[in-house]
């Protein structure tokens, strides 16, 4: 009885995950699309639009590889060895660890972009 209602629970709990997550990764596009138009329509250099683009740029990479990481559904033991060893040959693996690295690759590019915007703005003199 109480191993039922634990499955139960994780069930509810996963479908709450799910959506959240998908309403997360879609006023993520929302606030990229937004960005991305005053980055372009109130502009001041061009420099500061191209640094905020790839800052954008780089944001819906990591949803779309955070969406194709969903796909794969491995478990908690899974993701471990996945990520933890030497490229896999197994190709749901290996997918997943391609999406792993495309995420990571996403966060790089943000975070580098998140330092040149400061930079821009100190180099156009504002």
């Amino acid at each position: 009885m109480i191993n039922q209602l634990g499955r139960q629970f994780q069930t509810v709990i996963r479908k709450f995950v799910y959506a959240y997550s998908t309403l997360v990764c879609l006023l993520g596009f929302l606030a990229i699309s937004l960005s991305l138009w005053f980055a372009w329509a109130h502009r001041s250099t061009l420099a500061e639009s191209v640094v905020e683009t790839v800052f954008c740029l780089s944001m819906a990479w990591g949803f779309v590889s955070m969406l194709q990481l969903r796909k794969v559904k491995l478990s908690s033991s899974e993701r471990t060895r996945v990520f933890s060893g030497p490229r896999p040959t197994d190709p749901d693996e290996l997918y997943a660890w391609k999406w792993a690295w495309q995420f990571m690759y996403a966060v790089i590019a943000g975070m580098l972009s998140m330092i040149a915007i400061p930079v821009t703005v100190w180099l156009t003199g504002k």
